[in-house]
């Protein structure tokens, strides 16, 4: 996320990491993109599979949309990149509604500036929000799948995100990518969206039908398969150091 390698006291993480990867009879990831960055980072690996995660469609709805661009996310985290949608508000004709938490786990608070901050919202007021905006944006430099997009997308919401591996992978086709430390692009592409209705229609159309295919179901029946496949004992086999 940062571009570079991890400081030296990050090794004891890494190890352990390591692990309890290799320990596992299989390591399971929420899309392709995610499993690569773990048999670079910690490889090699046993067995693994993808199984993307999955949403129920009839907790979402689209309600008529209001001239809203809307993120959602902690706001402190620097891979989900809240503060470029932020530096940004001001050059776009639509206000811009942040969801999420502000308080970061070291201590302080990372408070977006020129956006309506709505602070922590329950699943139904977040669904709502999402009813609602008309533009979902999460330009962030790191996401291993990017559940809130799912259900922004079921939600009938145009998206706009950052162009990193696991959300191409996702949402090609079906959204607008922008590189995550490029404001200047972020910029130019939410402007563009609100000025152009038929692309954003087709985009939000297009994101909502890819959506539907990620149920609930298809989650868990691909879960039951990776289960069936493991051996009956593996369960009674202790990993020891």
């Amino acid at each position: 996320m940062k571009g570079e390698e991890a400081p030296q006291e990050w090794s004891r993480y890494r190890e352990q990491v390591t692990r309890g990867l290799r320990a596992a009879e299989c390591i399971i990831a929420p899309s392709h993109a995610m499993l690569a960055e773990l048999h670079h980072y910690y490889g090699p690996l046993p067995s693994s599979a993808v199984i993307p995660n999955g949403r129920d469609s009839e907790r979402f709805r689209s309600r008529v949309k209001e001239p809203i661009v809307f993120a959602a996310g902690r706001v402190w985290d620097e891979a989900k990149n809240i503060a470029s949608l932020s530096n940004v508000s001001g050059a776009i004709d639509w206000p811009v509604c942040v969801a999420g938490d502000t308080r970061h786990p070291g201590g302080g608070t990372r408070t977006p500036a020129n956006v309506r901050a709505l602070g922590i919202l329950t699943s139904e007021g977040l669904a709502d929000w999402l009813a609602r905006a008309a533009i979902y944006c999460l330009p962030a430099r790191y996401e291993p799948f990017g559940l809130s997009v799912l259900e922004a997308a079921l939600s009938g919401c145009a998206l706009v995100l950052g162009d990193i591996p696991s959300l191409r992978e996702n949402w090609e086709g079906a959204a607008a990518f922008v590189p995550p430390d490029d404001g200047a692009a972020l910029g130019r592409e939410l402007q563009e969206m609100i000025a152009n209705t038929p692309r954003r229609h087709a985009l939000a159309t297009a994101a909502h039908e890819r959506a539907l295919g990620f149920t609930p179901e298809r989650m868990a029946s691909a879960y039951q398969n990776i289960y069936a496949d493991i051996p009956a004992n593996a369960a009674l086999v202790t990993h020891k150091d």
